[in-house]
């Protein structure tokens, strides 16, 4: 037997497969195919596993198995992408279950409702976590069907059963001869499954009126958090964010600076879903925060300077108050040996060139920014068709100029760089050129609190991109706007599309095919950040993908 089918041999028994398969591979196999009879049902809910949970828990997941919550993966990928996946899934099939006589759509779809996973605090001792810590909770729709299923592992040559009673409930030790044991236990209609049998212990414990992790404070009120998304494929809840975190660092966090764990503290719990809809994969996380923390709400990101990047901008970022960031890494460095030595570092390299950080550098930079890189017919840098477009707003014109000043200062002095000044459309540019490469960088102000600057392309080619569209207007950018919320502080956006150009062309075309067909469905990646009021903090992300009608 090959080292990968011993290897997939190892990992069937732990749950009874049926949780991580779900997840990874029976919902994105049949999903792919087509249909998917054995998701039905509403499933065991988050809460309801979580009564079986003991009350030490710090964190849980939750997948879905309702055929509703899964169906527009269906339309993903196109038709070769399709093929691959399908092709990839039915050989992974193939290795992991066929060699035991493991039906999916048979012994694994008919019985599984609902899959949730709780993590325990390490172990006395452990510095990193184990999989002896981890809690699966299963739903059980058909006991008849599961039962079938445990009777077709007994029959593994590889694979011992042993029962024993605790608290009037079996718990059956599964022992394989290559060492990956786990233990499960029916608890009503759910199944409690683990590498580590005395959590099963725990499990039983809890199940009979022991605390459980649904009885723990804000457990519950996370579970119910409303996320703005609909028909989540997968949950994570961490109602103590804090604590999650110092449990798993290196000496629960006691070498960390007392502001970074301060930091910590400030996050009180947090929610992330992710749920599939029409234009792709969309994740939100949602964190409860400390109002105390937060001094005011910042305003929102206007987003009027989408409309200056041309369409052909593959890479976009934008925001607000660099000079705040600036001024809170600052403060806080006062406490923080790594962020002080951080600001000391940046401090010198800008004094090297008679620049202060402080003041001419982060300072007038108090509005909004964007930047992108856009493609281009030719040029650009280092020659390779891309160019660069910043947009800085500021309230100290008077800084910024002093600052640019000085900047072309720096310039002339080298004798390979020529500055020079032109009026275009009533505005005066400033450019530098280098010979047989032409305009590196340009400036020039749109109005007193504008400031627009091309890097590695000259200011009319950017113009003259702006004229064919603009980002604003790009199909890829409206359609993953469309899901994130308008109120954000800021975007950054990939146009996978466009990047995916940009690496054919410049490793002349050196994709396989099997590589090529994914890449080809998918679109394009956004993020955004908001504060909806001062106790809430929310992101989102969204992954566009071709559906196979495109």
């Amino acid at each position: 037997m090959s080292t990968q089918n011993q290897s997939s041999r190892g990992f069937l028994p732990i749950i009874g497969i049926a949780a991580v398969v779900v997840a990874g591979g029976i919902g994105a196999y049949y999903y792919f195919q087509g249909h998917l009879p054995f998701l039905s049902g509403d499933g065991v809910t988050p809460l309801e596993a979580a009564a079986v949970v003991p009350e030490t828990a710090v964190a849980s997941s939750y997948l879905s198995t309702r055929s509703q919550d899964w169906q527009q993966i269906s339309n993903y990928g196109t038709p070769q992408a399709r093929e691959v996946i399908q092709n990839n899934l039915k050989q992974w099939e193939t290795e992991t279950f066929s060699e035991q006589g493991i039906s999916l759509e048979k012994d694994i779809q008919p019985w599984v409702d609902g899959v949730t996973f709780a993590v325990m605090p390490l172990r006395q001792g452990a510095v990193v976590p184990d999989t002896g810590q981890v809690l699966g909770v299963v739903g059980i729709k058909n006991k008849a069907k599961a039962a079938q299923f445990v009777q077709k592992l007994k029959k593994q040559p590889d694979i011992k059963f042993e029962e024993r009673k605790y608290q009037n409930t079996t718990i059956t030790d599964v022992i394989r001869t290559d060492g990956n044991n786990f233990s499960f236990a029916v608890l009503g209609d759910r199944l409690a499954i683990s590498q580590n049998s005395s959590l099963i212990e725990k499990a039983i414990d809890t199940a009979q009126g022991e605390a459980s992790y649904a009885d723990k404070p804000g457990v519950a009120a996370v579970m119910s958090q409303s996320l703005t998304l609909k028909n989540s494929l997968f949950n994570l809840y961490i109602p103590n964010y804090g604590e999650m975190v110092t449990q798993f660092l290196p000496n629960r966090g006691s070498d960390l600076p007392t502001n970074t764990l301060k930091q910590l503290d400030n996050v009180e719990s947090m929610v992330i879903g992710i749920a599939a809809k029409p234009q792709g994969l969309h994740l939100q996380a949602i964190a409860q925060v400390d109002p105390d923390s937060l001094t005011s709400l910042p305003s929102a990101f206007s987003g009027n300077f989408l409309a200056k990047f041309p369409g052909q901008t593959f890479m976009f970022i934008s925001g607000k108050g660099i000079n705040q960031g600036w001024s809170t890494l600052v403060q806080e460095s006062t406490q923080d040996q790594y962020l002080d030595e951080l600001v000391t570092q940046v401090r010198q390299v800008f004094n090297r060139i008679n620049l202060d950080a402080d003041r001419e550098v982060f300072g007038w930079l108090d509005g909004e920014f964007s930047l992108g890189m856009t493609a281009l017919e030719q040029g650009g840098i280092g020659n390779l068709g891309i160019g660069g477009l910043m947009m800085l707003e500021t309230s100290d014109r008077a800084t910024a100029e002093e600052t640019l000043g000085k900047f072309n200062q720096l310039a002339q002095s080298n004798p390979a760089i020529r500055l020079t000044q032109q009026n275009i459309e009533q505005i005066t540019v400033t450019e530098w050129t280098v010979p047989q490469q032409g305009a590196i960088l340009s400036y020039g102000w749109l109005n007193n609190e504008q400031l627009q600057l091309t890097l590695g392309t000259s200011w009319n080619t950017i113009e003259q991109q702006k004229t064919q569209q603009s980002l604003a207007d790009n199909p890829n950018f409206q359609t993953i706007r469309s899901l994130l919320p308008s109120d954000n502080l800021g975007y950054f956006y990939i146009d996978i599309e466009q990047m995916a150009n940009q690496f054919r062309a410049f490793s002349g075309g050196a994709v396989d095919a099997k590589s090529e067909a994914i890449l080809s469905s998918l679109q394009g990646l956004g993020l955004t950040a908001t504060l909806p009021d001062k106790s809430t903090s929310q992101l989102d992300l969204v992954l566009s993908i071709k559906s196979t009608n495109e």
